[in-house]
C-alpha cells in the first residue's frame, strides 16, 4: 500500500508540472509563431530526445523526463548568436516580444479559467433542497430557540422556505434582529423565536442541513478506505450506533481518535460489514472520506462568470500569502516548494481526479501571477529587461543579459533550496 501511495504521489506530480509548463510553453510557442519568430525546437519533457519529428523551422520533440516542456527561440538565448536577421526574437519590437513573454503566463491563467468553467458546468454547484435540520449546535441561537435535529424549517420571519438555500438566505437578511422560525416536528407545525443579534453570518445560527451519509470519495490509503468502503456506499451503522445523517456519523468519529469501529454500510442493495480504525488528528478522529453534496447544474454563461471569477481569486492569493509572510502573520515554513506540491496532489489525487483538477486550476492560476516576477530567467525577468531597454533607448548587451541571468538562476536555486529545507524540516522534524 505504501509503495502504491508513493507512486501516486510521483504520478500526480508529474503530470501537475507536465500541464502546467506544457501549458505556459506552448503560450510562448504560439505567439512566437504568429510573431514571425523561428522557433528551433518545441519540446514535450526535458533531457534526452526520445522522439521526434521537424516541421518546417520547428523540431517537435518527446524528452524523456515528463515534466512539462521548453520552447527554444531563435535569438533568445543570452549565450545564443544573433545575426539579427528578422526571424529572430531579439529582431522584433519592444512590443512584440512583450507579447511573447505574456503568452506564457497568459496561457496558464486561461488554462485556470477554461478548466474552472469545464468543471462548474460539467459537474454543478452545490445546493441543498432540503428544509430538515441535521444538526443543533450546543449553546447556539438555534438551540436556544429549541430547534432539534430532525424539525423540517417551514418559515422565517414570515417568508415561506422551499430549500436550505432558502433558510441560509433567509438569515443572512435577518442577521443582528430576533425573528419568529415556524418548524414541524413529528406532523405537528410549532413556532420559536429565532435571536440572530450576535451573530455575524447566517452559520452561526447553529443549525445544519440533514444529509445522508453516503461516501463521495473515500481517500486511498485512508482508514475508511482501508476498511473497504468506496464512492457511492452509504453508511448504515459505526460503532454500534445506527446512524442516519452525516452529522452523527461525524459525532462517532470524531469522539474516537485511533479506537476500531464496527462499520455497516449499504452498496448496491447489499449490505457489508468491516472495522475502520479512525486516524487521531490533533484529538480528534478522522476517517477520510469526503461525504456526497447535492449539486445543481446550470448553464454555461452563469458557469462562465463562476469560473472566471474563481480563477482570479485564486491568482490574487499569492499577494494574500506575500502580505501574510512579509508582516509575520505566517511562518516561513508555511509556504512550500517542490516536495510539498507533490505531496499535495498527490493528496488531492488520492481523494479524487476532481479534487485534483481543483488543485492543478488553483495552481496554474498562481503560476500567471508567479511568472511575471521581475526576476532574471523567469517572464518577469525578461519584461523587467525590455523596460531597462525602453528607458535607456537602447539594447542591453549579451554579456548583460547574462550576467542578469545567471543572477536570476542564483535568487531561483536559493529559493528553490529554501524551500525544499522548509519542506523536508516539515515532514522530519514535525513536533
Amino acid at each position: 500500500m505504501v509503495v502504491g501511495v508513493v507512486l501516486l504521489y510521483i504520478v500526480a506530480l508529474a503530470v501537475m508540472l507536465g500541464v502546467l509548463i506544457f501549458v505556459h510553453e506552448l503560450g510562448h510557442f504560439i505567439a512566437a509563431k504568429r510573431s514571425g519568430v523561428r522557433v528551433d525546437v518545441f519540446s514535450l519533457g526535458f533531457g534526452p530526445k526520445l522522439l521526434g519529428f521537424k516541421r518546417g523551422d520547428t523540431e517537435y520533440v518527446l524528452s524523456a523526463a515528463p515534466f512539462g516542456g521548453y520552447v527554444k527561440m531563435a535569438g533568445a538565448d543570452p549565450d545564443q548568436e544573433t545575426t539579427g536577421d528578422e526571424s529572430e526574437f531579439l529582431s522584433k519590437r519592444k512590443g512584440t516580444r512583450a507579447l511573447i513573454v505574456l503568452a506564457g503566463p497568459a496561457m496558464n491563467f486561461l488554462l485556470a479559467v477554461f478548466m474552472s468553467v469545464v468543471l462548474t458546468y460539467v459537474v454543478g454547484v452545490d445546493t441543498i433542497t432540503t428544509r430538515v435540520i441535521g444538526e443543533v449546535a450546543s449553546g447556539s441561537p438555534a438551540e436556544k430557540a429549541g430547534l432539534r435535529e430532525g424539525d423540517t424549517v417551514v418559515a422565517i420571519g414570515g417568508d415561506t422556505v422551499k430549500t436550505w438555500d432558502d433558510t441560509i438566505a433567509k438569515l443572512s437578511k435577518d442577521l443582528g434582529t430576533t425573528v419568529p422560525i415556524v418548524f414541524e416536528r413529528a406532523g405537528a407545525v410549532d413556532t420559536a423565536r429565532l435571536d440572530l443579534s450576535g451573530i455575524e453570518d447566517p452559520y452561526g445560527a447553529g443549525m445544519a442541513a440533514f444529509s445522508e451519509p453516503v461516501i463521495e470519495n473515500a481517500k486511498i490509503g485512508g482508514p475508511a478506505y482501508k476498511a473497504g468502503l468506496r464512492g457511492g456506499d452509504k453508511i448504515v451503522s459505526i460503532g454500534g450506533r445506527p446512524v442516519a445523517s452525516v452529522n452523527a456519523v461525524r459525532r462517532v468519529v470524531l469522539a474516537s481518535p485511533e479506537s476500531l469501529l464496527a462499520v455497516s454500510w449499504e452498496r448496491k442493495g447489499r449490505l457489508h460489514s468491516s472495522e475502520v480504525r479512525p486516524k487521531n488528528m490533533n484529538g480528534q478522529g478522522m476517517i477520510e472520506v469526503d461525504f456526497r453534496v447535492e449539486k445543481k447544474h446550470i448553464g454555461l454563461v452563469s458557469a462562465g462568470k463562476i469560473g472566471l471569477r474563481y480563477s482570479v481569486w485564486a491568482s490574487t492569493q499569492f499577494f494574500v500569502v506575500l502580505h501574510d509572510l512579509l508582516t509575520l502573520k505566517v511562518s516561513r515554513t508555511m509556504v512550500g516548494g517542490p516536495v510539498r506540491i507533490g505531496m499535495i496532489a498527490g493528496e488531492a489525487l488520492s481523494w479524487s481526479v476532481l479534487f485534483f483538477f481543483q488543485l492543478l486550476i488553483y495552481i496554474s492560476a498562481q503560476l500567471s501571477i508567479v511568472n511575471v516576477l521581475p526576476i532574471p530567467v523567469l517572464d518577469g525577468g525578461h519584461l523587467l529587461l525590455l523596460g531597462v531597454e525602453t528607458v535607456r533607448r537602447k539594447p542591453i548587451s549579451a554579456r548583460d543579459r547574462m550576467i542578469a541571468q545567471q543572477i536570476g538562476f542564483a535568487i531561483i536555486i536559493a529559493m528553490f533550496l529554501t524551500l525544499t529545507f522548509n519542506d523536508i524540516s516539515s515532514i522530519f522534524f514535525k513536533k
